[in-house]
């Protein structure tokens, strides 16, 4: 598992802290190439999303993002590295969304988890392409390399949620006879149901009140 991963195992509130150091300073540490380093990498995120990894040339990418093709090459060694980075890039802008959220709901973990489900559904439906991209790693899971940042991502969000659970029960918002391990892994694999809901755009994702219940089914 690579750096960026391994902090990820601190769970939802250091996720701030949480930053690859290219989107700072760009490649090798150049002052002035972050902009273009994070439009590099949203284009390869639509480009990702509307094929598949095989399919995505770096011609392709260079196109959307309108640059030279030769120089994807300054700032990855490889389209995986790139596409490694796309990855990063999305669960990023999900950690950070969480901190936030944490920050304000320290000592509330059911409205905690509340906040954060009603925000990944938010962001799914407001970035369609980062949703598919997504699914598109999640069935990726073949190659070592894809499985390790999913793997880093999940872990790092059952941690949190497991931790919010067990602080849940011990105020007594939820059941003592709830089991944190399990109702963390129903709550992340929620997730990706999420995303399949909002791809085939179900009608109970328009409900404000969804998210509530599905927290009530695993919670309560």
């Amino acid at each position: 598992m690579n750096s960026s991963s391994n902090a990820r195992q601190t769970g939802h509130e250091s996720a701030v802290a949480v930053t690859d150091p290219g989107f700072e300073t760009g490649p090798a540490g150049v002052p002035g190439k972050a902009s273009r380093y994070e439009d590099l990498v949203r284009a390869s995120i639509e480009v990702f999303s509307r094929t598949n990894y095989d399919k995505a040339t770096t011609a392709l990418i260079a196109r959307e993002a309108g640059i030279a093709e030769g120089t994807i090459y300054r700032y990855f060694s490889s389209k995986k590295e790139l596409f490694l980075a796309c990855f990063r890039h999305v669960t990023q802008l999900l950690e950070e969304r969480y901190a936030v959220i944490y920050r304000e709901t320290t000592d509330e973990p059911v409205e905690y988890l509340r906040r954060v489900a009603k925000s990944y559904l938010e962001f799914l439906r407001e970035n369609p392409s980062m949703r598919k991209f997504l699914a598109f790693i999640l069935n990726s899971s073949f190659d070592k390399d894809f499985f390790s940042e999913l793997q880093g991502f999940v872990e790092m969000n059952i941690k949190a949620t497991e931790s919010m659970v067990k602080k849940a029960i011990d105020k007594g918002e939820v059941r003592k006879e709830i089991d944190p391990r399990g109702a963390a892994w129903l709550f992340v694999g929620g997730y990706f149901t999420f995303i399949l809901m909002t791809e085939l755009d179900a009608e109970e994702i328009g409900d404000p009140a969804f998210v509530d219940r599905m927290l009530d089914m695993v919670m309560r």
